[in-house]
């Protein structure tokens, strides 16, 4: 009787501090782990970053939540051990994150180390230190903004590390729109970029330094780039090539001693970079730079393989003996051809230079054209219907899609696409 009687106040007593484990927050005694990671430690205001919370056991289930200091700013679902969250802030400033796994009937709560995201403001101008740069170590994502410099160079893009932007403006005032060393990248998504005088050039990709091992690469989707030669302060939009800072006249693109990738797609192209010599402006080069410094002599050209997608280009393509060019002038996926108007290796000095196009997209040709293989052309016999050659030759030195006969063709407009030893044309 006594026993029953100690039994039923020891649970009357304990009412107030325990509860069966089904209520709501309760969590399990599996001991678990929370570790943190963030896409970018360094953002600028209102650009994304993604936060990944790691939850061990992977077999753990719930919910994450997600804290700035001491304030909650958004929560993710366990899957497979992983939760996220993308958000973007409002100030600059340090900002310390962690993530609170809330536990579940099985596994423990548990909370992550901070992880310090470090925000800049989203306009910057003038001075070097106003070029956006992503490094190896510390990679970059921006959205939106305006990013201005003015300084001779100094970039408003720098990247040898993983650059990344949707939308915002970048404009450099002396120097190139963007460059990008070694083996960085930059990417970009509905951006206006574009630079003026500088160093003749509107976008660089090289490796620096005695290696010749990068693979820079600039991809673009939508937005627009330009590029602004002005004569009064850049000689080389004067006078050619013998008063450039580089081999060959001013250039919207540039590579040199490496190997690098450039990807437009339904991107708007200006380019201003006439000159007396040339109508058209330079469109891209790939040559050996700065010989002694960049890479080693005889192996330090530039080697480019540059895809245009429902867009157009204007300017010549011009390479020196130790570089080599791919081009694709091909339709976007809604079937937007793009199209190219210039020469390509009109001097004859490139090592390789390959062009592919589509039915839907075209070369208008401005001189004296030399390559080594074309495919995709437009046939019709010996007709080629998407070149139009505009009284010019052009000659090849390999095969024509695919064929390595000696052929002649005639190209709409006027011209004829012949093999390299063909003599006697009625062209220039």
């Amino acid at each position: 009787m006594l026993m029953c009687l100690v039994a039923a106040l020891a649970l009357a007593g304990c009412g107030d501090f325990w509860q069966p484990p089904n209520g709501t927050g309760s969590t399990g005694t599996t001991a678990s782990t929370t570790t943190l990671a963030v896409s970018s430690s360094s953002v600028a205001v209102g650009a994304s970053v993604t936060l990944t919370a790691t939850v061990s056991p992977t077999a753990a289930t719930g919910t994450v939540t997600f804290d700035d200091g001491t304030s909650s700013i958004g929560t993710g679902t366990l899957a497979s051990g992983t939760a996220t969250l993308t958000t973007s802030f409002t100030a600059a400033g340090a900002q310390s994150l962690t993530a609170i796994y809330g536990g579940s009937s099985t596994y423990a709560s548990s909370t992550s180390s901070a992880v310090t995201v470090t925000v800049t403001a989203a306009s910057s101008s003038a001075a070097k230190a106003g070029t956006s740069e992503a490094t190896a170590a510390d990679p970059l994502s921006l959205s939106g903004g305006t990013h201005n410099t003015s300084t001779y160079q100094s970039p408003a893009i720098l990247s040898s590390g993983v650059f990344s932007a949707t939308g915002g403006t970048y404009t450099a005032g002396n120097a190139e729109a963007a460059v990008v060393e070694g083996n960085g990248s930059a990417t970009l998504n509905a951006a206006t970029l574009s630079a003026s005088a500088g160093d003749d050039r509107g976008v660089l990709l090289y490796q620096s330094g005695s290696s010749s091992a990068g693979d820079p690469s600039l991809t673009m989707t939508g937005g627009s780039i330009t590029y602004n030669c002005s004569a009064a302060s850049t000689p080389a939009c004067a006078q050619g090539s013998t008063a450039s800072g580089q081999n060959n006249p001013a250039t919207l693109f540039s590579v040199a001693n490496a190997t690098a990738a450039i990807s437009l797609t339904d991107v708007a192209v200006t380019n201003n970079t006439a000159t007396a010599l040339d109508s058209n402006g330079t469109l891209l080069t790939a040559e050996a730079l700065k010989t002694g410094t960049w890479g080693v002599a005889g192996s330090n050209g530039g080697h480019v393989t540059f895809q245009a997608q429902g867009t157009a280009l204007t300017g010549d393509v011009l390479l020196d003996s130790i570089s080599t060019a791919s081009l694709s002038i091909l339709e976007d996926s809604s079937g937007t051809g793009s199209s190219l108007t210039g020469a390509i290796n009109n001097a004859n000095t490139g090592k390789t230079v390959n062009l592919t196009l589509d039915s839907q997209s075209t070369w208008t040709v401005t001189g004296t054209s030399f390559l080594t293989n074309l495919s995709g052309l437009d046939l019709n016999g010996a007709t080629v219907n998407n070149i139009d050659g505009g009284g010019h030759c052009v000659y090849y030195s390999g095969s024509v899609n695919g064929s390595t006969a000696s052929t002649i063709y005639l190209l709409t407009g006027g011209g004829y696409l012949a093999p390299a030893a063909t003599t006697g044309l009625a062209c220039d």
